[in-house]
């Protein structure tokens, strides 16, 4: 009896002793179903040891200040013993602290662009960021509406106050793109932009100083997200909607850092964040769903310059572009912002031996360190790689092309050559980033930009034709040359497209570049003359024959119209993307009084915004100063 007694006592000790120990909270994965695969999502389980506190720092853009605030707070109470530190600041602020070596566990970014530059940096794995969210742009104004804006067109009346995120900001990029789409629209007009920006009265380092000003009263209007527009918020400013075809729909991506101090945890958060549960609270202030991921990635088809069907397993990863000429095909594929992270090997792209460097170092924050090809590789060079698929110009086929092939590895020919094939091979480029839309709104910049020109042009039959001539201008090892372009060739066709008449197509022209002596310039004795110079300044080459008596007794020389032709890291009369650029400035030159008011500066400024992400201060700091040319 005495023996069952101790036993029975025992046993209740053991029952009292399991009751009061306490456990480690795992996430409730039976409350939060993921909408998507989770990797670790149940934390590890304490048995007998109490709970260990835990911090988990999170990174996070400030148009996320709500809903992960929130997100935190629920996150820390299901899981007892972790607390939750949330970072909020503009996305590029903290790609730049993480970049230096901050510590912190999970980073989120109202865009891709910081999101790739933290993982070329290795404190993120490609593979462990994902898309949990996205957003969209709204105009904003007090509810006094002190600017008495009933449209968008409004934002372009002189004197009102207008507050935008700075462009180096995603919101500030967006907003941007908002204002280049809504200047493409007749029913804004192609100056919209312009006017808008003349009323800005500040550049805030991000969403919430906008959104700050405007509730404060300080601003007429801005700009920002539609998640900004919070219930307390709601009350103090109206919202005016962007429609879709002017809109940019904002991604999301979210990732634990690969050096988080609690990895499991880190991932847990991820987890959470994607779940019905996460994806509920980020509803509850706006967000819009991730898009649909495929299961399986599916195979694409692509018809390249040559008329070739190249079939890919996937959307290449790993992109090689070789070659010659990789200058002018590199500066093309960084129009689509997939090729940061996807672009592992390039071919020479820096232009002859100007000294002028590398333009995609500017684009690409790990550029400098992608393995570099010289123009002549060869293809056990490039197969080194293991690229998905290797690009290339289409006369490269024979040399390269066909050789690599020949090791079952994927080459795509483009041209990029003439205004058509810009548009055709584009197009080819969408489809290989699987970013369609991209490649149309480029090539639609494109087809506009030369409709102008040619719409100003035809606005005025009795504008003259003025008698031109493009040289391009060489001192290879020490011999002085003057070469024209095929009629095909970019050089004549803008000289067309600008209204001028050149004066070189009545000669016989071969294949490439003819090389034409004084006496046949002396012949032609054109109106303008334009001096294009590629390995060097073409300013000092005008001074030069400015100063040479047989170069004076030109009609050109003698009426100030021997001009050097315009360039930066490249230049701008070539079929590099720059193109439309040296053909507005050619415009300018022989139709001045058709465009007197194109500031040609400032052009460049918003073309290399819009299509590279360039902001201002890196343009004053990295192009301005290599600007060379009659601008």
């Amino acid at each position: 009896m005495r023996s069952k007694t101790i036993s029975l006592i025992l046993c209740l000790m053991v029952l009292i002793v399991s009751a009061c120990t306490p456990q480690a909270t795992p996430l409730a994965t039976e409350a939060i179903e993921p909408t998507a695969p989770m990797a670790t999502a149940v934390l590890p389980q304490a048995t007998e040891a109490p709970v260990e506190p835990r911090t988990l720092t999170v990174s996070a853009a400030a148009s996320l200040t709500e809903s992960f605030t929130e997100l935190g707070a629920l996150f820390e109470s299901l899981n007892p013993g972790v607390t939750v530190t949330l970072n909020f600041a503009g996305s590029q602020d903290l790609a730049q602290q993480i970049e230096q070596g901050a510590e912190v566990d999970v980073f989120a970014s109202a865009n891709t662009k910081y999101m790739d530059a933290v993982i070329e940096t290795g404190r993120v794995d490609s593979s462990a960021a994902s898309t949990f969210a996205t957003n969209r742009l709204a105009v904003i104004y007090p509810a006094e509406n002190p600017g008495e804006i009933s449209q968008l067109a409004d934002l372009a009346k002189p004197g009102l106050k207008l507050v935008l995120a700075d462009v180096s900001v995603p919101v500030g990029k967006y907003s941007a793109d908002f204002l280049d789409k809504a200047s493409a629209d007749p029913a804004f007009g192609e100056k919209f932009k312009e006017d808008v920006l003349s009323n800005v009265v500040s550049y805030e380092e991000n969403v919430k100083a906008v959104l700050t000003k405007i509730v404060l009263g300080e601003g007429d209007a801005g700009i920002v997200y539609v998640t900004d527009i919070t219930p307390d918020a709601a009350e103090k400013v109206v919202k005016l909607d962007i429609p879709d075809a002017l809109n940019t729909v904002a991604t999301y991506p979210l990732a634990p850092l690969a050096d988080a101090k609690y990895p499991e945890l880190a991932q847990a958060f991820v987890d959470f964040v994607l779940s019905s549960q996460g994806q509920e609270v980020l509803s509850g202030y706006g967000f819009l769903p991730p898009p649909n991921k495929p299961e399986t990635a599916a195979p694409i088809t692509i018809t390249d310059a040559l008329g070739r069907e190249v079939t890919l397993a996937a959307a290449p990863q790993r992109i090689v572009i070789a070659g010659r000429a990789s200058t002018l095909l590199g500066d093309a594929v960084y129009l689509f912002p997939q090729a940061t992270g996807r672009v592992v090997a390039v071919s020479g792209t820096t232009q002859g031996q100007s000294g002028t460097g590398d333009f995609l170092t500017l684009v690409d924050p790990a550029f400098t360190d992608k393995v570099k090809f010289d123009t002549n590789v060869g293809p056990e060079a490039v197969a080194a790689e293991q690229p998905d698929v290797v690009l290339m110009k289409s006369y490269m086929a024979e040399t390269l092309g066909t050789p690599l092939e020949a090791l079952n590895i994927p080459v795509v020919y483009l041209d990029l050559e003439t205004p058509e094939q810009y548009t055709r091979d584009l197009a080819i480029l969408g489809q290989l980033f699987q970013d369609e839309a991209r490649a149309t709104e480029l090539s639609q910049y494109y087809l506009d930009q030369v409709q102008g020109v040619a719409d100003a042009i035809a606005a005025a039959p009795d504008a003259k034709q003025p008698r031109t001539l493009l040289l391009y201008y060489s001192s290879r090892d020490g011999e002085i040359a003057f070469n024209v372009a095929p009629k095909t060739w970019i050089q004549t066709v803008m000289t067309h497209q600008a209204g001028g008449a050149p004066v070189w197509e009545d000669i016989e022209l071969g294949q490439g570049w003819t090389k034409v002596n004084f006496e046949q310039v002396a012949a032609w004795d054109p109106e303008y003359i334009f001096i294009i110079y590629y390995t060097g300044n073409p300013d000092e080459v005008v001074s030069q024959l400015k100063d040479d008596p047989n170069w004076q007794a030109l009609s050109a020389v003698q009426a100030g119209k021997l001009l050097a032709f315009p360039k930066d890291y490249y230049s701008w009369d070539q079929p590099d993307t720059r193109w439309v650029l040296g053909m507005r400035w050619l415009a300018q030159q022989l139709q001045p009084e058709l465009f007197a008011d194109v500031d040609m500066q400032a052009e460049a400024r918003a073309f290399f915004s819009r299509w590279y992400n360039i902001d201002d201060a890196v343009f004053d700091e990295s192009i301005q100063p290599r600007l060379q040319g009659d601008l």
